[in-house]
This record gives structure tokens, sequence and C-alpha cells, in this order.
């Protein structure tokens, strides 16, 4: 499969999880790769590997909470390769604390990498987006793919300051895809409970919360599932494949919950 061959994909957050899986999807179908992550040695694992396998990978070490990053990594990026097609703003944090106990050190740690740094990625982004050419007549000249949460759509114990982020980047994606389209879609993914390292972290901070033995809050999570099985990465990668491709070309402003029917609006 060569579906996004040629294609110059930029996804933040690629060290693990979600966006290693992206990362690795795109690279089977034919894409150029820039795998941006604040873990240096993440990046350049994934980057060797993908480069043995004969991918044109750019590594990027970045921090989206830097108000900087933004700009760097664009910049970078299309220095690097001319242009880009696809961005992919996954970097995400999240913790878990009660609503009375959240301190302003926590909503600033999510709001910062969740929605203001993703919002700058998605703006300086858009710029290049806009004043580039469509790789074929008639397509978009770009792509941005947010990732938000089911957590974003409702509020639940516990995340209040991390749905809040999710909130605000479903907003902000309504929000840039009225203003850049015709030319450039943007759209978001809302996953449910994913098999990651960050629901093992959610997991240890929300039984401590409840006094409930480490695994229990997934185990509960997972059961509510009604395909009947944990989410995996890869299973969002099919939905990140698909907003990349030629096939969402129409596709702008909306939100994708990709939870196996955890959440049904």
């Amino acid at each position: 499969m060569h579906g996004l061959k040629g294609v110059v994909a930029v996804i933040t957050g690629s060290g693990r999880g979600i966006g290693e899986q992206i990362a690795r999807r795109y690279a089977s179908e034919g894409a150029r790769l820039v795998i941006a992550d604040i873990n240096e040695d993440a990046v350049l694992s994934l980057s060797e590997e993908l480069q043995r396998e004969g991918v044109d990978v750019l590594p990027l070490t970045v921090d989206v909470a830097d108000p900087g990053a933004a700009t760097r990594l664009i910049a970078e990026s299309t220095g690097h390769f001319g242009r880009i097609d696809v961005l992919v703003n996954n970097a995400g944090v999240i913790r878990v604390k009660r609503f009375l106990e959240t301190t302003p050190e926590d909503w600033d740690y999510m709001q910062n990498v969740n929605a203001r740094g993703l919002f700058f990625c998605v703006q300086a982004c858009a710029k290049q987006m806009l004043s580039q050419t469509p790789l074929a007549d008639g397509r978009p000249t770009g792509k941005i793919i947010n990732m938000a949460s089911i957590a974003g759509r409702a509020g639940r114990k516990f995340m209040c300051a991390y749905s809040a982020s999710k909130a605000a980047v479903i907003m902000i994606t309504q929000s840039a895809a009225s203003e850049c389209s015709p030319k450039v879609t943007v759209n978001s993914i809302c996953p449910g409970p994913v098999d990651t390292d960050m629901w093992i972290q959610i997991d240890a901070e929300w039984t401590a919360i409840e006094n409930k033995p480490i695994g229990t809050a997934w185990r509960e999570r997972v059961q509510a599932v009604p395909m009947a099985r944990a989410q995996t990465s890869e299973d969002v990668a099919s939905m990140a494949y698909f907003l990349a491709s030629k096939d969402s070309d129409f596709i702008t402003g909306q939100s994708y919950h990709v939870d196996g029917g955890v959440l049904m609006l």
C-alpha cells in the first residue's frame, strides 16, 4: 500500500504510543516523515529504524509547550522537505487529580501542551499550507489532524483540566477549519481508553485517589467498551491514515470518536 506516497507528514508526540504508531502507518503508506517529540532518544531510535527500512525521516526534538517551538518545527520541516502536506498534532499530557486539588501548575501543564501548544502548531502550519500548491489539481493544499479525546466531549471526575484542554482542541479544530477552508482541511480524532503508557499513568493516579488496586481503573474502562476489547494505537492510526488520505479530501471541521462505542452521540 502506498496511499501516502510522496506526502510529507509532521507528527508531534511521535516518540511512543499513538504518535509512534501513526508514524509507522504513514511510513508503510509511503510518506516522508518529520518525527517530533520531547524525548530525543525515542525520536532518534524510531528515526533510525525507519531509515533502515528506506523511509525518508527528519527527527526533531521538540517541546510544544515552548512558545517558540511551533514556528521552529514548521520552519525546520519546510526547510528540509520544501512543504508540509499533513500535520498530526498528537503531543499530549495528563494528570489525574481531584477537582478541588488541581493546582495552577497542573492546569498550566496540561493546557500548555494540549491546547496552547497545539493551537500554535496549527497556526504555524496553516500559514505554510495556505501558501503552497496542492499535490494534485483539485485537492487541498494541506491537512491538519488534531488529537482530541472523548474526554473533551463530556466532563468526568478527576479529569477536569484534561477534559477542558481536549474540549479546546475540538473548538480549535472547528474554528481553524472554518477559516482555512477550502484550501486546508482540519479535523480531529477523539480516542477512548487506548492501551498505551498514558493509560498506565491514568490507572495508577486514578486508583491511588480511590484507594483501589492498580489495574482497576483500566479494567473497568475496558469492560465498558461495547466492542468488548481494549483500544489499540493501531485503531487510532487507521483513522489518522484516512484523514491524511485522498479519501477524506471533502471532510473538514469534524471530530471523530474512535473509542469502540464508549461515547455515542
